[in-house]
């Protein structure tokens, strides 16, 4: 009977589990190395529009050891700052996640919408230069409000950039908006404001001119009417009312004289032959003072209140006020044309 060479079959076993070890050695060693140096390198700034739907991720990687096979962890784009996404790569069958930091930035500026071009006022007129705004919004912030004093580091803001006293006068003049959001994007339009002179109507009729009754009764009522007048200041201007909740200018005085037991008529108009005419020098609180841009033509009533004041109904955004006769002259390019007393 022959016998086995039972060394030479051990020997033989003992290469091939040898040969085995180093061959996962190496297969595990190499898979250790290349997971290790498996990485995603991002350009530099890179940075994601706020709002961007399907960015490209790939554009703003600048080197991949593997192949990105999917995105674990997107961004947010809704979302302004610093964001990590995860995405999985893969190179020799070996699988790694990896996070990639991506900045979400708002670099546009806010939108302002103008609803005119050119806008046209009559001097005198009281304008509010935002009625012109439509609106000014960011696509980050929202709406933005109206700034008055503007500093350096002031942001989400829109300021109208204007000098008051000079836009007043008969003219062109270019009003700018300018809108600054929270990332300090910062857009700015511009609107033509014109001042056109007052029309004068010249009447076809010879205009009434009273005479002055330099010896004229005191108003005997002047303080309860001036008492009435200023309790009703605040009130709103509405146009054809004569009270109680709002009034046009000769309704309020119709009304103030009503509250004491006297009736007068209407109109700026009529109201201007009322009483006794009186000049201006010897005006006495309770009397009505009747303006015009032409001697004769009335075309607004208030009420003297003394000290070279007056309270009367002015416009739809102020409404009911006290008004220094004198600063109202300038203002508004009228002049009292006659003073009445009503006893």
């Amino acid at each position: 009977m022959k016998k086995s060479n039972v060394p030479s079959e051990i020997k033989l076993l003992s290469l091939v589990l040898v040969s085995f070890i180093i061959m996962f050695s190496c297969c595990v060693y190499h898979n250790y190395y290349t997971y290790n140096n498996m990485k995603v390198v991002m350009k530099e700034n890179v940075a994601v529009e706020y709002g961007s739907a399907n960015y490209n991720l790939s554009k703003l990687i600048q080197k991949v050891d593997g192949k990105i096979v999917s995105v674990k962890r997107d961004i947010n784009t809704n979302v302004v700052g610093s964001q990590e996404a995860i995405v999985e790569i893969k190179k020799d069958n070996v699988i790694k996640t990896v996070p990639v930091v991506i900045s979400v930035v708002d670099t546009v500026a806010p939108i302002i919408s103008l609803k005119e071009e050119k806008v046209t006022i009559t001097k005198g007129d009281d304008y509010d230069l935002s009625n012109n705004i439509d609106f000014i919004r960011d696509d980050v912030d929202g709406d933005i409000s109206y700034l008055e004093d503007v500093h350096e580091n002031s942001t989400n803001y829109y300021h109208i950039d204007s000098n008051r006293e000079e836009i007043s006068n008969v003219g062109e003049h270019e009003i700018k908006v300018t809108a600054k959001d929270k990332a300090g994007n910062t857009s700015s339009m511009t609107y033509i404001l014109e001042v056109v002179a007052p029309v004068v109507v010249v009447p076809e009729t010879p205009a009434y001119q009273p005479q002055y009754y330099v010896n004229a009764a005191p108003n005997v009522n002047g303080n309860d009417l001036v008492s009435i007048a200023y309790s009703l200041i605040g009130s709103p201007y509405i146009s054809g009312s004569n009270g109680p909740y709002g009034f046009d200018c000769s309704g309020f005085v119709q009304y103030v004289y009503s509250r004491i037991g006297i009736s007068i008529s209407r109109s700026s108009s009529t109201q201007y032959r009322e009483g006794v005419p009186v000049s201006y020098q010897d005006a006495q609180p309770g009397d009505i003072l009747s303006w015009g841009y032409v001697d004769g033509v009335p075309t607004h009533s208030a009420l003297y209140v003394g000290n070279g004041q007056m309270v009367h109904a002015t416009n739809p955004r102020q409404g009911v006020i006290a008004s220094d006769v004198a600063a109202w002259t300038r203002g508004s390019g009228s002049h009292v044309i006659a003073v009445r007393r009503i006893n």
